[in-house]
């Protein structure tokens, strides 16, 4: 016989997720909506650089303490300059960014493309470069055939990875950190807009995550090869303190604790 309902048993996912609990204040990092994502960058420093006959905007927001950006300005402008006309006729802008203490927990990334981005009155397409610490941190020891191909260019790059009770621990310094922001976020962002440039909005829309992150991949290391073999690339950091103070720029924002070890 069926017992009915007995209203004293209690709701296995009673104060559960699964039932709903946590859902208001759910730490999550807000998204924009719109044709174009505001950017509110707060303090930032705005400056201009000739590449290749182009005027090139830098956005730069000052990094808090432990942070840095791996890459200075005057070495972004090497890089490109050393590039065909048409990877820095694809995009508009760069922002140097200092990340939230939210986004850094829950979202830590090199760099992004935004497709669509305003700041300062001024609307394009940018490529996003985000300040990192020389630290380390750790990931699952499941990895996916994307996940372990990431972890061999990390490798490439120079980071230190290894195998840990609690997963695959990966050490960063500021030589490795420029190395993957330098030489490959960089140029695969860049690699992103030059797809969608290409695209209609059928074609990209088609394509998958996977397809879209393989293109850019695949420009990185070919544009890089290139570069190299027309000895742009590697080259030694470029930190001239002065011009730096004369754009408003702070050489700490660029200056790793660990800098000394690897110039």
């Amino acid at each position: 016989m069926h017992p009915g309902w007995n209203p004293t048993r209690r709701n296995k996912h009673v104060g559960t997720k699964a039932h709903g609990h946590g859902n208001d204040n759910r730490m999550v990092v807000p998204e924009a909506w719109g044709e174009y994502f505001l950017e509110q960058l707060g303090s930032h420093v705005l400056v201009k650089r000739q590449i290749n006959g182009r005027e090139m905007l830098f956005f730069v927001q000052p990094t808090r303490p432990g942070h840095f950006y791996p890459c200075s300005i005057d070495d972004i402008c090497k890089v490109l300059a050393g590039c065909p006309d048409e990877v820095t006729a694809a995009f508009d802008f760069i922002v140097l960014r200092q990340p939230t203490r939210k986004q850094g927990i829950l979202q830590p990334v090199w760099g992004r493309a935004a497709y669509r981005y305003e700041i300062r009155k001024q609307r394009g397409a940018a490529v996003i470069i985000e300040a990192q610490m020389p630290d380390s941190y750790i990931w699952s020891k499941s990895t996916n055939p994307e996940q372990a191909r990431e972890l061999k260019r990390l490798r490439q790059d120079g980071h230190h990875i290894e195998m840990t009770r609690r997963g695959v621990q990966v050490t960063r310094t500021a030589q490795s950190s420029r190395n993957t922001i330098l030489y490959r976020t960089l140029l695969h962002e860049i690699g992103h807009h030059l797809d969608i440039n290409r695209s209609t909005y059928e074609e990209w829309a088609a394509k998958t995550q996977a397809t879209k992150e393989d293109y850019a991949h695949r420009f990185a290391a070919e544009l890089y090869a290139r570069l190299e073999q027309q000895a742009v690339v590697p080259f030694a950091p470029i930190l001239d303190e002065i011009a730096m103070a004369q754009d408003g720029l702070d050489l700490a924002w660029f200056h790793s604790r660990d800098s000394a070890t690897t110039s």
